[in-house]
This record gives structure tokens, sequence and C-alpha cells, in this order.
């Protein structure tokens, strides 16, 4: 009986390392390993492009938060990457309310998209820079993850529907290097080493539309 136990427990642990090798060797062919925005915690949504969405602040990211009446839809501020990157960053990140006026401001500016990326939350993650050693993060979520009410969802579908019209994401970085002028709400992100991150954290999350060829945005 004791031999019979041993090789069962054998059993399963050679089953047991042997997924999660399959998964270490599936995540090594992605190219995931190395990001570090992969890291973040995201929850099951079968409807989604990954077949998950994101967790950290997602209310606020998306507009199904407390505050989210309180953004001024239009129009939008002008502004430039280097004044986004210039703004003090916040001493903390409330998970369902918003920090005023950032993050009730839906901002325009014209950058060069340099690359982008389908993130295990099913967000595309745009890194925009301003050719003078600017660089901040714009994300469009995939409207699947997206609640009701959002005031923020017609344009986040607008917007995919744009990014999707010219680019075909994956969950490799993709260089582009075209110029853009993106619409979105300023948003102050946990940094974890995201690529193309702002000193502050601040991006564009959600993005309401993307105009390529340095062409205006609707």
């Amino acid at each position: 009986m004791h031999t019979r136990r041993v090789v069962r427990i054998a059993v399963v642990a050679v089953a047991v390392l042997a997924v999660a090798t399959t998964a270490v060797s599936a995540a090594a062919r992605h190219g995931r390993q190395g990001d570090a925005e992969e890291h973040e915690a995201v929850a099951a949504n079968a409807r989604s492009g990954t077949g998950s969405c994101g967790v950290e602040r997602w209310s606020v990211k998306t507009g199904t938060d407390a505050d989210a009446g309180k953004i001024t839809l239009a129009p939008a501020t002008q502004t430039t990457v280097a004044e986004l990157d210039a703004l003090p960053a916040p001493g903390n990140l409330p998970d369902d309310s918003r920090i005023q006026p950032t993050e009730t401001t839906v901002f325009q500016l014209s950058a060069r998209l340099t690359k982008y990326k389908l993130e295990a939350d099913s967000d595309y993650h745009l890194v925009l820079d301003d050719g003078s050693g600017h660089t901040m993060i714009a994300e469009i979520p995939d409207p699947s993850c997206v609640g009701s009410g959002s005031p923020l969802a017609t344009g986040i579908e607008t917007a995919r529907d744009q990014f999707d019209a010219r680019f075909d994401p994956t969950d490799r970085f993709q260089d582009a290097n075209v110029p853009v002028t993106i619409t979105g709400v300023g948003f102050f992100d946990f940094q974890h080493g995201q690529t193309g991150v702002a000193p502050n954290g601040i991006e564009l999350h959600s993005v309401l539309d993307v105009g390529f060829a340095g062409a205006k945005a609707g």
C-alpha cells in the first residue's frame, strides 16, 4: 500500500510539473516573460480579446467609478506629452475615485506612436514619444471589459475600431513609428516598469479617439 501511494504521488507530481512546464513554454513562445506590464492582476472574461480584463483601478480606467459623471468629455484640452509628464505625481491612487482635475479631463495631444501591443488585460498598450525625450502610455480597453453605463464606452469602441483598421496587435510589442493625435482621459497608473511609462505614471486611459498621419482626431 505504501509503495502504491508513493507511486501515485510521483505520478501526480510529474503531471503538475508537465502542466507548469507547458505554461512556461507557452509564455516564452509569446514573449510574455520579459514584459513587466503583464504582471498585473486580471479577471476572467471570455468575451474579451485575451479572455481577461484588468483589476487595478479598473473602474477609473473604464469610466464606471463613482466620479465618472464628473468627466468633462468635450471640448478636449489641448496638451503635449511633456506637459503631462511634468504634472506632479499624486501621493496615493484611490481605487474607485478620481484625482481631480487631471482624471476628470479629456486631453488631446499629438506625438509619435512608437510601439504597441495587446496586453493580458485585453488593453491595447500604446507608447507615445514626443521626439524630445518624453514618453507616456495611452491605452485602449477592450469594449467587452467596459461596464454598462460608462460615459466612455462609445469613445472606447470608436478608438478600438480606428486602431484595428490600421494595426493588428498581438501579445508582442510591434513597431509603428507613425504620427498620431490621441484623445483620452487623464489617468495616473501605478508604476511597475511598464514600457514607455511617464516619470509620474500619467497615461491617457481610456483613449477615446485616434487620428493617424497627423490628422486631427474627431
